[in-house]
């Protein structure tokens, strides 16, 4: 398998899927899902993180999901983790709660598919927020119906 590095000046708001491993040196806001995640020093999650072997240095504001988590004495952790196996190094910080799950891979994904069908059904189908397109601040659509609902701010 490759690794794939998130360099240190990247910062991804979205989803990160791979078969193979990460090392997050940037910032990623959202969801990370890889075999192996090294999470360096300086490098933040907000979201969630999913991965057979999970090893973190740096910061993560979230859930944490794997067979395997170490926080090493550099990890500012606040959240959850979920696993069969956890390591925490005497200097980490840890806010949270933990819990033993016999498939931790599996929980992991069902929690990503309740946040994105949450984030789903928040947003109007037709919606240009829905569809990733701004409204430019002028116009908001009226659930698919193609006709402005509402003014943005004058100017």
């Amino acid at each position: 398998m490759s690794e794939s590095v998130i360099a240190e000046d990247l910062h991804i708001k979205g989803e990160v899927t791979t078969n193979g491993d990460v090392e997050l040196k940037g910032t990623v806001e959202g969801d990370i899902r890889c075999r192996t995640l090294l999470v360096a020093e300086d490098a933040r999650i907000q979201g969630t993180a999913a991965a057979e072997k999970v090893v973190i240095r740096g910061s993560v504001e979230g859930t944490i999901s794997g067979n395997r988590v170490t926080l090493t004495s550099s990890a500012k952790v606040r959240g959850e983790v979920l696993c069969k196996a956890l390591s925490v190094d005497e200097e980490a910080y840890f806010d949270g709660r933990s819990q033993r799950v016999e498939d931790p891979m599996k929980d992991a994904k069902k929690k990503m598919e309740a946040v994105q069908k949450e984030t789903e059904t928040r947003l109007p189908v037709g919606s240009a927020a829905a569809q990733g397109k701004g409204s430019g601040g002028k116009e908001k659509n009226g659930g698919g119906s193609g006709q402005p609902i509402a003014s943005g701010a004058s100017h």
